[in-house]
């Protein structure tokens, strides 16, 4: 007899047979672990979500789903690496370019007021470029075409003035170059920590320094030269005295009042008599040497000098050169026996007026 059978529930009808048993000796047939076999289609906790590597297999945990698109916060901004420029640019173009003409006029400006950035020598005239950028502002207001220029009237007026300094510049164009460097400079420090910018303009500050320096220097000596030489053409004409013997009482007439008065010497002395005069008092030019001879009269006092010539004296228009002695003169006791005899000499062939041209000592 055989072995009693477990009794199976009636197969339904239409339902699917039941899955055969897995022969696990077999190739090719993993082996499982005990216990039921998961399904992958099954519900899985909140948050967490797998990805099956094969069917039939555990799947593993990814991490948590990314969010729908749309959703969660915005990404962070990333700074913006412009610095100061960023901000400008982010406010428009007016307003740098505003800022650019503004920056160019205030680095001319020096250099036209001071073409030798010395502040004793400024310029002779300082408001033509300011009358230039002034008088456009107030033109374009006038005409009413501040209204075709839609708010760059400003601009435009700037931009005339800046060309106006550039004119009033051209002797010493290394001001262009200065003025550029330093532009370059301060943008540099701006845009720190990106220094390449800085040491650029570092280094074209220095040329520049270096160019405007030599040519401001040969720009005052030809200022110099054509000093004298109009000096020399005004005493050619006008200067120098008719009487060669009006050069003594002169000499006292300048320091012998209350105030020196160097106008009549400086107008008839030479360059050689002016160096001569200017070394021997230690000074500058003519007004200081005999203001300085003025002091030391005033300060060792004694009776008023004798500036007047005699009504009889005879003119001295024979000679070309003449030396005059002036050595008991109140001129010579306050200037000194290197300045006591005066050479005089014509100043022009058909004038026949006399000119100081050296002092020798007595």
């Amino acid at each position: 007899m055989g072995e009693p059978r477990t009794p199976q529930p009636p197969e339904q009808p239409g339902a699917s047979p039941p899955n055969p048993p897995v022969d696990m000796s077999k190739p090719g047939v993993p082996e499982q672990a005990g216990g039921p076999v998961p399904d992958d289609r099954a519900p899985v906790p909140h948050g967490v979500w797998y990805h099956p590597a094969a069917p039939g297999h555990p799947g593993q945990q990814q991490g948590q789903p990314p969010p729908p698109l749309g959703w969660g916060p915005p990404p962070p901004q990333q700074p913006s690496s412009g610095g100061a420029w960023a901000w400008l640019r982010a406010r428009g173009w007016r307003l740098a370019v505003g800022v650019g003409i503004a920056g160019a006029a205030l680095l001319l400006i020096p250099f036209f007021l001071f073409p030798t950035l010395d502040p004793d020598k400024p310029v002779a005239q300082w408001w033509p470029p300011f009358a230039i950028g002034l008088g456009t502002l107030v033109l374009l207001s006038v005409l009413r075409l501040d209204r075709l220029l839609k708010g760059w009237t400003w601009h435009v007026a700037g931009i005339a003035f800046v060309g106006a300094l550039v004119v009033w510049t051209k002797d010493n164009p290394w001001a262009w170059a200065l003025a550029l460097s330093l532009g370059l400079l301060l943008a540099g420090l701006l845009r720190l920590p990106r220094w390449q910018l800085l040491v650029a303009g570092a280094v074209l500050c220095a040329v520049s320094i270096v160019g405007f320096a030599i040519t401001a220097s040969r720009i005052t000596a030809a200022e110099t030269q054509r000093e004298i030489q109009a000096g020399n053409e005004v005493r050619a004409t006008v200067g120098g005295v008719p009487n060669a013997q009006e050069v003594p009482p002169l000499l006292d007439r300048v320091i012998s009042g209350r105030v020196a008065d160097p106008q009549p010497l400086c107008r008839i002395v030479g360059p050689a008599a002016e160096t001569q005069l200017t070394t021997a008092t230690r000074t500058a030019d003519c007004a200081a040497a005999v203001a300085v001879v003025w002091e030391e009269r005033a300060s060792a006092g004694g009776p008023t000098p004798v500036t007047s010539v005699r009504s009889d004296a005879a003119p001295m228009t024979s000679e070309r050169t003449y030396t005059l002695s002036t050595c008991g003169s109140a001129w010579a006791v306050a200037a000194g026996p290197e300045l006591g005899r005066v050479t005089v000499t014509w100043t022009d062939d058909d004038a026949r007026r006399y000119a100081i041209t050296g002092f020798q000592p007595c």
